[in-house]
């Protein structure tokens, strides 16, 4: 008998039975607040038109998906916005409506408005565009945060802006 005690306790002791997992830490405020911090540097480089900044923010194997084109992952994230931010015309700004973030503290997502303005290469007028937007954000294993998804939806079509 005292050998299946034995036994019993030696499994239990290996499986993990009886005891709690260690609880893991987390901090949903600090995750909130580096969210906001990424979010207003990414929000800084596009607004200098800086590509390599902007390109920057977006995690390796990240997603961008912008209106009227195929969505773009990783590596191709940085031509795409080279091309846009090359315009002379090109500017875009945000107004963030949203921070969110679980307990995990592991990921989290901010959601608001924007407004471009950019050159139609067609007529090469000047293009306003409104919409919404919604990224995703996931802390990376050297603490920083970086956008993992980020996607935009215009309102409709960009408008002509009337010769001043």
């Amino acid at each position: 008998m005292k050998k299946l005690v034995a036994a019993m306790t030696a499994f239990a002791m290996l499986t993990g039975c009886g005891a709690a997992p260690e609880p893991r830490p987390h901090n949903r405020a600090e995750a909130l607040k580096q969210i906001r911090v990424a979010e207003a540097a990414a929000i800084r480089a596009f607004g200098k038109r800086d590509a390599g900044e902007s390109a920057s923010m977006y995690a390796p194997d990240a997603t961008l998906m912008l209106t009227n084109m195929r969505a773009v992952q990783g590596a191709d994230i940085r031509p795409v916005l080279s091309e846009m931010m090359a315009d002379p015309n090109f500017s875009m700004t945000f107004n963030t409506a949203q921070v969110e973030a679980p307990e995990s503290a592991e990921f989290g997502y901010t959601r608001g408005t924007y407004i471009m303005t950019m050159t139609d290469p067609k007529s090469k007028k000047l293009l306003r565009e409104s919409g919404k937007y919604l990224t995703v954000y996931a802390k990376q294993a050297d603490g920083s945060w970086k956008m993992v998804d980020d996607i935009n939806n215009p309102d409709g079509p960009a408008s002509p802006v009337p010769d001043k």
